[in-house]
């Protein structure tokens, strides 16, 4: 068994190479998160939809009438100690419900609603107070004890603040969120990705898929849009007295499809995420009319002098299937390229054998195959046009 000793030299080396190592390393890692950059610097022109709110559900409350507890006791009490306990129960249940709305008005008026959607919430909620605190003075100069158990029995009857108002508030706070993200997906989003789409098109980039992919989006959230105002008026239908019957159910069944509606927003992203690769974007053939057809000579007219052909067919223009045009004189053979479009044309230059014919007239004729600039067909007639003449 041997235990390893160092001296002082040593033990310096030692450190001197560890520095070495960690400068080395940490030049690596500056290394690679160059070429990281480096290698995704392509992507700085993505765009990304925000993420949707997040959407909680809204609990379905059991909002008992307490009353029911008191009843029997109620009947033992001297007449007077029974009316000032049923108001004293009475203005505990206002303020509780009052002190409860408060904080949702609080919440609502610090949230990024718009100003119009704040006011309706608001308004609701306001009205509500005022009418709990009107019943609370009803209770307060009660002079009976049934009078006041009617009072008092209406807080759930004509109000249920925690079954149905408070959860209708909190509900059509979280429609209003959606919508907002929706509508600014539409408006800010899609723009943008229209417009980097379109540009990576200018560069001749294949982005067909992409473009499908950015009109299902589209689809997506206008059908999302539609599903959230349905969903409001579904909200605003909750009532007082549709409590323990159908009101639980229609809570439920809103929660689910508001989280829905969450969830396909934030799989915009994913849909319209620009793609890595990129196919080269494969331009259209234009087959011309004039392709794989041959004419006969008739007339050319070239700063206004007319030119009549000779008689027979001796000189044939063809226009070949693969651009090559040929054509045949009284002289001599041309020989060329073309490149025709739905009535555009461009011809040239043009080869031509070199021998001598006098008094022919293939002068005038080349001239005007090779200045044509645009075709025009009209049944069995050839119209070539120039800027000197046809």
């Amino acid at each position: 068994m041997y235990q390893r000793k160092y001296s002082l030299p040593c033990l310096y080396y030692l450190f001197r190479n560890y520095r070495m190592k960690k400068t080395l390393i940490t030049v690596a890692l500056a290394s690679a998160a160059l070429s990281m950059t480096s290698a995704f610097a392509d992507y700085r022109d993505v765009v990304t939809a925000p993420s949707a709110p997040y959407i909680t559900a809204v609990p379905h409350v059991e909002e008992r009438n307490e009353e029911g507890k008191y009843e029997r006791s109620y009947r033992y009490m001297a007449t007077t100690t029974a009316l000032t306990k049923m108001k004293a129960n009475g203005d505990r249940l206002i303020k509780e419900r009052l002190n409860s709305l408060a904080s949702n008005r609080q919440v609502i008026s610090s949230s990024k609603l718009t100003d119009e959607q704040k006011l309706s919430l608001t308004l609701l909620i306001d009205n509500n107070v005022t009418a709990l605190t009107a019943l609370r003075t009803s209770i307060a100069s009660s002079t009976d004890a049934s009078s006041t158990k009617a009072l008092v029995n209406s807080v759930y009857t004509n109000f249920r603040v925690y079954g149905i108002l408070i959860p209708q508030i909190r509900l059509e706070k979280r429609v209003y969120d959606l919508e907002n993200h929706g509508l600014k997906i539409a408006s800010t989003t899609f723009p943008k990705i229209q417009t980097n789409i379109d540009e990576n098109k200018a560069k001749g980039r294949d982005v067909t898929a992409w473009q499908k992919n950015l009109d299902d989006a589209k689809a997506l959230v206008t059908k999302d849009l539609l599903a959230v105002a349905a969903l409001s008026g579904r909200v605003a239908a909750l009532k007082p007295a549709d409590y323990g019957t159908t009101t639980k159910a229609s809570i439920e069944s809103i929660n689910k499809e508001l989280k829905a509606i969450e969830k396909d927003f934030n799989s915009i992203n994913k849909l319209v995420r620009k793609p890595t690769v990129f196919k080269k974007l494969t331009q259209p053939v234009v087959t011309s009319m004039l392709s794989n057809t041959s004419w006969t000579w008739v007339s050319s007219t070239l700063g206004g002098v007319t030119t009549q052909a000779p008689a027979g067919d001796k000189f044939v223009l063809t226009f070949g299937k693969d651009k090559q045009l040929s054509s045949s004189t009284d002289c001599n053979r041309l020989m060329g390229k073309y490149e025709a479009g739905t009535s555009s044309l461009s011809v040239g230059p043009l080869a031509m054998t070199m021998m001598f014919c006098d008094g022919s007239k293939e002068g005038e004729y080349a001239a005007a195959v090779s200045s044509a600039t645009s075709y025009r067909l009209d049944g069995t007639m050839l119209t070539l046009t120039s800027a000197s003449g046809t």
